[in-house]
């Protein structure tokens, strides 16, 4: 795999925005992933002078901005009652990336298809589409984090919306604790992967969900995500992620460091 930035999605530090970046900075993160959903980040609370306040800062700590997050999950993409305020303020957020010049918006997704006939969500389609159309003219890929979905499913979500701007954002921890194979999306969506986010989880099943745990002691076949990203030509941005603990600076400046001995870099 060509040498990529190892970055780190700001809202695991669990500290206000700009000592999160400086923290990020000091910790040897290249990049960082700015959860955008809520908070000081959201495009409601900033404004234009804030997102070009914003963008000098993250400059001048040497770090790159590859990716804002959009996660609502309490807006699930499948839910008539929920799509259209989800739709709106994922558009919200492909836009404060454009004027933070930022390539990616990311948002996890749950089940997208029907649970026994594996038919994609009517509902969730139409939202797509409208994202994708936006994320179009913005000049913005859309990356969907599967976390239920088989990648034949996923396929049948890609093939139905037909939208190049939507794309593949990969948390294989995610997959895992819902007992779905990771390696296959990287495999099946080679040429469609967007980002990828690093963490570790026990296997969990459709009935009982697996765990998070630190990088390295869970069941993610990391050595093969690597693998298989490298047989795929993988040159995005990687993220690691540590959403349930209580001490996130530490696992998170470990997690760097244990990728890095994964990838055989610095």
């Amino acid at each position: 795999m060509a040498e990529t930035a190892i970055g780190v999605d700001l809202g695991d530090l669990r500290l206000g925005a700009k000592e999160a970046l400086r923290a990020a900075a000091r910790m040897q993160f290249r990049a960082v992933e700015l959860p955008a959903a809520e908070g000081e980040m959201s495009p409601k609370n900033l404004s234009a002078s804030g997102r070009r306040h914003l963008s000098r800062f993250v400059e001048g700590l040497g770090l790159s901005i590859p990716a804002l997050s959009a996660d609502l999950p309490l807006l699930r993409l499948t839910d008539p009652a929920a799509v259209d305020e989800r739709v709106e303020r994922t558009c919200a957020i492909i836009e404060l990336a454009a004027d933070l010049g930022v390539a990616i918006v990311t948002a996890a997704a749950g089940a997208l298809t029907h649970p026994r006939t594996g038919k994609p969500s009517e509902v969730a389609l139409a939202g797509l589409r409208r994202i994708g159309e936006f994320a179009d003219a913005r000049g913005t890929i859309f990356a969907l984090r599967p976390s239920c979905d088989t990648a034949d499913r996923l396929a049948a979500v890609f093939d139905a919306v037909g939208c190049p701007q939507i794309r593949i954002g990969l948390d294989p921890a995610a997959l895992v604790m819902t007992g779905v194979n990771p390696l296959s999306p990287i495999e099946r969506f080679a040429g469609q992967l967007a980002l990828i986010h690093f963490r570790d989880a026990t296997m969990g099943s459709a009935d009982r969900s697996g765990s998070e745990t630190r990088l390295g002691e869970g069941e993610v076949d990391l050595r093969g995500i690597v693998s298989a990203l490298e047989a795929a030509e993988y040159s995005g941005p990687l993220f690691v992620r540590r959403t349930d603990t209580n001490n996130p600076m530490q696992e998170l400046a470990d997690a760097r460091i244990t990728l890095q001995r994964l990838l055989h870099v610095g």
